[in-house]
């Protein structure tokens, strides 16, 4: 038996400020003193991309103590400062609950919407305060196969791709290929802090990110990730053609619950598991996925030689769990009140190490 440390991709479900617990478990993980697992790959989408950037980045650039500060800073940065901004948050949330309850509430495209562009600006401001663009560029430029490597989602909302954005982009001469299928090709883009904001920018809140589809291409919109992959995780099964530069496991942290055994007579009610709903949609496709190529592998049908199954264990939001405030709702994505993102960050912490003590417990797919 290998006495090898786990190799361990972690997989960051979106959900706005919902994906602050996200950031707990994150920084649980890179504090374990004696790790028997290596954090090899991080995969995200929307606020879990957030996150996993903000882990890789102070991974890649320092270490894991300066990745778990980073985190907290990142959030910090994030929750409402006095009550101009309080006031300001609790309108939202409140208009937010409105619109969801079926209420009439009039709607400003963002935009033209001023506050949603300066929200942008201030999400920006915070992922730029720990995470260098210059700097980001020179990572994507070296490549470095032996470091981490992060997987970002987005969708190109003007020609209805799925893109994922990485520190690996690979080099695609396309010059032979039809152009009417083109769009079935996943040829991964070079991460940026604009492909990451793409990944949070829910078109009614944020008004999409428009970047070139290629160096010198036309300009495309950039949506949120939920439309595409929530999170990636299919991907973490492609490029290396060694089964052992695979990761044994991939740790989703799921943000969205899978079952809910709530009342669903209102229109509020309908509108939150819609949403829940919407965000778990591709990631039961992506973890059928990685069942399928299981089997296959099992099966005989692809060789181990470069591939191996993967375990795929669930560490999912317990919001019963939650010191503060709950239920969580559709509307309290957008709450930014520092007192529940503290709350969601130290549920991460603590969720983070029960998995830890107990990581058969989460087994969900894949050898146990």
């Amino acid at each position: 038996m290998s006495d090898d440390p786990t190799r361990v991709a972690v997989a960051c479900q979106g959900g706005g400020s919902h994906t602050a617990f996200t950031a707990g478990v994150l920084r649980r993980l890179l504090a374990e003193p004696d790790a028997d697992y290596d954090l090899t790959a991080f995969t995200g989408t929307s606020g879990g991309a957030l996150c996993a950037l903000v882990a890789w980045y102070g991974l890649r650039t320092a270490d894991a103590a300066t990745a778990r500060r980073d985190l907290a800073e990142f959030w910090a940065d994030i929750e409402t400062r006095g009550p101009v901004d309080s006031l300001v948050n609790f309108g939202v949330v409140g208009l937010a609950r409105l619109l969801d309850g079926g209420f009439p509430v009039a709607q400003i495209s963002p935009a033209y919407n001023a506050g949603a562009r300066m929200a942008k600006r201030r999400l920006r401001d915070a992922v730029e305060a720990q995470v260098d663009p210059a700097v980001l560029a020179d990572l994507v430029a070296e490549a470095d196969p032996s470091a981490p490597k992060l997987l970002v989602s987005a969708v190109d909302a003007t020609d209805g791709t799925f893109e994922i954005f990485t520190d690996r982009p690979v080099e695609v001469d396309d010059g032979d290929v039809d152009r009417s299928t083109a769009w079935l090709d996943e040829h991964p883009k070079p991460l940026s802090v604009d492909a990451v904001l793409a990944s949070a920018s829910v078109p009614t809140v944020f008004e999409g990110v428009r970047m070139p589809d290629e160096p010198g291409g036309p300009v495309h919109e950039y949506w949120d990730g939920l439309f595409s992959q929530n999170p990636p995780i299919r991907n973490l099964l492609d490029g290396p053609d060694r089964a052992g530069a695979k990761p044994d496991e991939i740790w989703l942290v799921r943000i969205n619950p899978r079952t809910q055994r709530g009342d669903f007579s209102t229109l509020a009610a309908i509108a939150d598991r819609r949403n829940e709903l919407a965000g778990s949609l591709s990631l039961a496709q992506e973890l059928h996925f990685v069942d399928r190529v299981n089997d296959w592998i099992d099966d005989g049908v692809l060789p181990r030689e470069r591939y191996k199954p993967v375990t795929v264990r669930e560490l999912a939001l317990d919001e019963s769990r939650l010191d503060g405030e709950r239920p969580l709702r559709t509307a309290s994505k957008l709450d930014r009140r520092a007192g529940f993102i503290e709350d969601l960050l130290a549920l991460g912490e603590r969720q983070a190490d029960d998995f830890l003590a107990d990581r058969d417990a989460y087994h969900l797919l894949g050898p146990a």
